[in-house]
């Protein structure tokens, strides 16, 4: 009888940032709820022992992966954040969403707005959560830096917008029907009198 000795824990090269950026294209294109950790150890290359000994848990590589996300979208929204009027801070928040959710060779529509849609898990819930909120304090910062009259509403306003277009991103609507109709909205918003 012969004898293997198989070897357990991580496979040598083991990266944890590959892992990351591959969670990162799973959860993006499937959300957190669709993909299972046999998927994910699947696409990795590594057994489960070894995914929850370098993460901790399918929630805590989620939200790496959401932290990388966040490090590559940004860079999107930094003309939005730099204007200096209301019009121009509305048309250039959603044209940004737009550019944002259509990037080619990656996820369709928010990863953050998104990725937990259907999901039940908590501490999953909880990091999308966060993050939302954080996003609308600055929102309502930059609004009520440009004048706007109901800062709080129109936050609201403005990231329901975006939910919306990160959904038809990924129902496939074409980056340039996303973007005739961002701009519609944000002339419709700014262009409101009570706001």
């Amino acid at each position: 009888m012969t004898v293997t000795n198989k070897k357990r824990g991580r496979p040598r090269g083991f990266d944890k940032t590959q892992a990351q950026e591959i969670a990162l294209k799973l959860f993006w294109e499937d959300g957190y709820e669709a993909t299972g950790l046999s998927k994910l150890t699947k696409a990795i290359g590594v057994g489960a022992p070894s995914l929850y000994a370098a993460f901790g848990s399918k929630a805590q590589l989620f939200e790496k992966a959401v932290n990388l996300y966040q490090a590559q979208c940004t860079p999107f929204f930094q003309d939005a954040f730099s204007a200096s009027n209301l019009p121009d801070f509305i048309c250039l928040l959603f044209d940004s969403a737009v550019k944002s959710y259509t990037q080619k060779n990656s996820g369709r529509g928010c990863l953050v707005l998104d990725g937990t849609r259907n999901a039940s898990d908590p501490e999953a819930l909880e990091i999308t959560q966060k993050i939302r909120e954080n996003f609308h304090r600055q929102l309502v910062d930059k609004l009520t830096q440009l004048g706007a009259k109901e800062p709080e509403k129109m936050a609201d306003v403005c990231q329901t917008t975006m939910t919306g277009l990160s959904g038809a991103a990924r129902h496939g609507l074409s980056r340039d029907k996303m973007h005739d109709v961002a701009q519609i909205l944000a002339h419709s918003i700014h262009g409101n009198p009570n706001q």
